[in-house]
């Protein structure tokens, strides 16, 4: 019968096939060279019965097994009584050496419970397998120190951890437990060598400016222009809710309907969102002062650094006593961290790219329940890098993934081997995809595996 198995020393005897899925009867032909019990080569050994041990394979349609028949032998040396060695076989697990790989690959992109399903097996077996593997990579990952450093935090697991990227190269470098001054500290001194770094853009947490101040020497520390920006905005909300308390019901919700033009910039506007704006503006003239503000503050960073710094020094003056409770967090901010706002106009740099793996973190958290810390960090780090949406729409990247017909892993179009016809028939949703000449969707570990004229089984194309 045909070689489905494809594994070397393996014959397969027969397929039992139910719509659930595959069993595949098969026999190891190979031989021991030594006894695994005493480690004598060439040891007289007999032959001591079979037993059936059942493996799992991935999946060829549909969840698949190997039923094995496991030849046992006993040592004329010592009496020990072992297994047949098996090759293919992972040595810790019922299971094939090709499948623990296919769970660590999977694991970072799909979910757990999808690959359970996918395999035919308990939630709990893909979460150890992915375990180990994330442990694997994690010892193999050594993190580098760039020269422009990102640093900020992410919510996850009701703990604030802190994430460093390298905001030139737009990389992720690592995920910490942590954002505390030691954990901070410890990660920045296994670097030798730190005189390469030129600067460093974060929030206004004040560990992130000590650790800088204490681990490099001169740094210049910039903070990300928009946590200035979001201070007055919200300041400006503040004084939004303060002044509906005043207003009646009807007046209240028009407000809040309306709160997204105080957000966005005058000039950014559209004529009657303009009409609209002004018409607020003109009837509370204490709101009005507060939107000029904080269009003043957004208009700082359009201007050279001499006028920069001549009307964030005077900011503070022009806020009136009526605002000052409003737009107290504000001006306390620019107080506390003139010199690192101020840095932006000598190091114009963001922490955008920083900001966004943030929030892939959060998606990737919400992808599954129970996700540990190590795994969100795995997905984070181990995945290549995320194209931005410019180099999507150039065409020059292909971040689409594409779910295999054979196995139902996620892969990239370069990892298919399915033509490019086939890709972008399956990427924009053609209703019929066996239309298309030579139209299969396999991965290309399943195309080598199988030989299309061979198969007799009905794969699925999918993109789910």
């Amino acid at each position: 019968m045909t070689d489905i198995l494809r594994l070397p020393g393996w014959t397969p005897t027969s397929i039992d096939e139910t719509d659930e899925g595959m069993t595949i009867h098969a026999m190891y032909t190979g031989k021991p060279e030594a006894c695994q019990v005493c480690g004598v080569i060439g040891a007289a050994l007999y032959k001591h019965g079979q037993r059936e041990t059942t493996f799992l394979d991935t999946p060829i349609g549909k969840p698949t097994r190997i039923l094995a028949s496991v030849q046992r032998y006993r040592c004329r040396e010592c009496g020990g009584l072992f297994p047949q060695p098996l090759e293919g076989m992972d040595a810790e697990r019922r299971m094939t050496q090709r499948c623990v790989a296919w769970i660590g690959k999977q694991c970072l992109v799909d979910t757990f419970q999808r690959v359970s399903e996918h395999l035919g097996c308990d939630e709990k077996t893909v979460r150890n397998v992915a375990a180990s593997y994330v442990d694997v990579r994690d010892d193999d990952y050594k993190p580098y120190l760039p020269e422009w450093i990102g640093l900020d935090e992410t919510h996850l697991n009701k703990i604030m951890r802190a994430v460093i990227t390298d905001v030139d190269a737009r990389k992720p470098i690592d995920m910490l437990p942590d954002r505390d001054k030691p954990m901070l500290r410890k990660w920045f001194r296994q670097f030798k060598d730190r005189s390469h770094v030129k600067g460093l853009t974060i929030d206004m947490w004040p560990p992130y400016r000590d650790v800088a101040a204490e681990l490099f020497e001169n740094l210049p520390v910039v903070v990300d222009k928009f946590h200035v920006v979001k201070k007055a905005n919200e300041s400006v909300e503040r004084t939004r809710i303060r002044l509906g308390k005043a207003q009646d019901k009807k007046v209240r919700r028009s407000w809040m309907r309306s709160k997204a033009l105080i957000r966005m910039r005058y000039r950014d506007l559209t004529e009657k969102q303009r009409f609209n704006l002004d018409m607020w503006l003109a009837n509370e003239p204490e709101m009005a002062v507060a939107y000029r503000l904080k269009e003043r503050l957004f208009d700082i960073y359009d201007k050279s650094k001499s006028a920069a710094i001549k009307d964030y020094d005077s900011f503070a003056d022009a806020v009136p006593p009526s605002l000052k409770a409003d737009f107290l967090e504000l001006t306390r901010c620019m107080k506390n961290w003139r010199k690192e706002i101020l840095n932006f106009f000598d190091y114009p740099i963001t922490n955008a790219y920083t900001e966004g793996m943030n929030g892939v973190a959060k998606v990737m958290n919400r992808m599954g329940r129970g996700y540990s810390f190590e795994v969100i960090r795995a997905r984070l780090l181990f995945n290549d890098r995320k194209p931005s949406a410019r180099q999507v729409r150039a065409g020059r990247v292909n971040a689409i993934l594409y779910r295999c017909g054979c196995c139902h892993g996620l892969f990239k179009g370069r990892e298919m081997a399915a033509s490019a016809k086939v890709l972008t028939a399956l990427r924009d949703f053609v209703d019929d995809v066996t239309d298309i000449e030579d139209a299969h969707c396999f991965c290309r570990q399943c195309e080598d595996r199988f030989n299309q004229a061979q198969l007799s089984h009905d794969l699925p194309f999918s993109t789910e």
